[in-house]
């Protein structure tokens, strides 16, 4: 097929990244520049010669900008198919300048959204009708147009035009090449917008946190559609055998492990990213307890140091001490900035209390925060035995509050499975006393952080706490029994007195007689078992103060 000759282009763009090079270098290749609004002021600004397109329709822009482009000049001139001489003919007979090039991105819709300010009519303002307009007639009639709907192809484009004079032809594949990208582009902008509009429409229905969901029609879409775009390639997957990648759904979120911006160390793994997501949603989800600090250490997806307090040192050292065995090579992540206060404090924790029996250095492979000072990176990252090893995770602030999708995905084989997240805050109102012996105001402030601990262990999960720090917890269990045991060993002395939480209910007394041997005093559990009277009986005997939630916490 013979080539095309780019001789018009036009520009409407939001991101005007880079535009003023991408107008500089078409005019000095001798391309005539079609604009709209402020594309077309920056333009001119950087000496770039512009025709309005108001000049081309003899239609002003209407409806504060809403109507700009969508006129049968601009969309003619932009899908008549060069090959076909009949549509060069009308082109002619309405006296119709073709257009080679339209360069369009669309409004930033997903990143208003995600702002926590936004209201529905900034949202609505916020869908581009115009630009996927254009975007999809160049892309439909890429043979005859090119298309360029990001910065990044800019350089791309140019090249190509310089090597080629200009002159492109219509099976070259960089045309499909943008014309995918462009279909890419507006499926995704169409794919933010779907989704939002469902969110408010259960907003609307008060189903965003129902107290009981009685149909998954109520909460879930009918369809499912799921577009990964790949961020990074990792060094390998779960072991050195697997490939290993990070995708993302949709634009990164503030507060969350994808949106982090990682200071010094190598790249992220696999495992990695696993761990600092668990400690990042249990440090969050302890900000429910109302403690301006929380400190949380995780391994192999489990947290083995968790604590709340005042001071954010206070709270790491507890977090530490839940099992300083564990600490090592884990994960923290805190919810309150690293100064070099709390950094020292970190990095010298053998040497301020205690350290394993054997072990040599300390260290954390990853760090969460929502920020570093620069005095912190330095200490950090200068400690000889630490070096390329550890990274920081700087994710902004860690509300409790925080609005994550309400969709859990979780992959089973060619199919996943889909429910809403476990985003139940622990309020207390539904908790009901079912022994004699009523948990003293102590017991109560640990049995809610305990609860909410319990929550982020693998099934069958049991956790034990005392003075709002974790103390042992038994995880991923096939025996309930089994994961009171190992809770209560890795708790040692610390379990006499203590607190216990069962993320799901206990169908025999056998789970709590094992707690009560060790020495804890106070249980929460969901309840629902048949077996529940003969648990509480036993409480009853040895004078344990029993709590049901009525929600259970299974995490598989």
């Amino acid at each position: 097929m013979a080539g095309v000759r780019i001789k018009r282009a036009l520009i409407s763009v939001h991101d005007k990244t880079n535009v003023e090079r991408l107008g500089r270098g078409l005019t000095r290749l001798g391309v005539e520049i079609l604009s709209t609004g402020g594309t077309a002021r920056l333009l001119t600004d950087a000496g770039v010669d512009v025709t309005l397109v108001e000049q081309a329709t003899g239609a002003p822009e209407m409806l504060d900008g809403r109507v700009k482009t969508l006129h049968p000049v601009i969309h003619a001139a932009i899908l008549a198919d060069r090959q076909n001489p009949a549509h060069v003919q009308q082109l002619a007979d309405h006296g119709i300048e073709p257009i080679d090039l339209v360069v369009c991105n669309l409004y930033p819709f997903e990143s208003v959204v995600a702002q926590p300010d936004c209201s529905f009519e900034d949202a609505i303002e916020n869908i581009d009708i115009g630009g996927p307009a254009m975007v999809r007639a160049a892309a439909k009639n890429h043979r005859s147009v090119l298309i360029v709907c990001t910065s990044h192809d800019y350089p791309l484009l140019l090249d190509h035009l310089e090597r080629n004079d200009c002159v492109i032809d219509a099976d070259d594949p960089i045309r499909l090449t943008l014309a995918h990208h462009a279909f890419n582009l507006v499926w995704l902008y169409n794919r933010a917008i779907s989704r939002y509009l469902f969110g408010e429409l259960l907003r609307k229905r008060g189903a965003i946190e129902p107290p009981e969901v009685e149909s998954a029609d109520d909460v879930l879409p009918p369809e499912l559609d799921i577009f990964l775009a790949r961020k990074q390639k990792l060094r390998y997957g779960e072991n050195p055998h697997q490939a290993g990648g990070l995708y993302l759904s949709g634009a990164p979120v503030a507060g969350t492990i994808a949106n982090a911006r990682q200071i010094g160390g190598m790249g992220m793994s696999f495992i990695n990213y696993l761990d600092a997501h668990a400690a990042l949603e249990l440090v969050r989800d302890l900000g429910q307890l109302g403690c301006p600090s929380a400190a949380v250490i995780v391994k192999h997806a489990s947290p083995c140091g968790a604590a709340v307090g005042d001071d954010p040192v206070e709270a790491y050292r507890r977090a530490y001490l839940s099992d300083p065995v564990a600490a090592m090579g884990g994960i923290l992540a805190i919810n309150t900035p690293v100064d070099v206060r709390l950094a020292e404090a970190v990095v010298d924790s053998y040497a301020n209390w205690g350290k394993a029996a054997g072990a040599g250095g300390f260290l954390l492979h990853v760090w969460v925060a929502p920020a570093f000072d620069d005095q912190a990176v330095k200490l950090i990252t200068e400690r000889k035995a630490w070096g390329k090893d550890v990274r920081l995770l700087a994710v902004g602030p860690i509300a409790a509050d925080f609005e994550q999708t309400h969709l859990d995905v979780k992959p089973l084989g060619q199919a996943v499975l889909v429910q809403t997240v476990d985003a139940q805050p622990i309020s207390g109102e539904s908790w009901q006393v079912v022994t004699r012996r009523e948990p003293t105001d102590a017991e109560m402030v640990d049995l809610r952080f305990a609860w909410l601990v319990c929550k982020h262990v693998k099934s069958n999960a049991i956790v034990i706490a005392k003075g709002q720090a974790l103390a042992g917890a038994g995880a991923g269990q096939t025996s309930r029994v089994m994961s009171c045991r190992i809770a209560a060993e890795l708790a040692g002395e610390r379990v006499k007195g203590a607190v216990a939480a069962s993320d799901a209910y206990f169908p025999f007394p056998d789970g709590p007689a094992a707690l009560a041997k060790a020495g804890v005093t106070a249980i929460v559990q969901p309840g629902g078992s048949k077996g529940d009277q003969a648990t509480i009986d036993f409480c009853n005997e040895h004078d344990v103060a029993m709590v049901f939630t009525g929600t259970r916490h299974f995490l598989h």
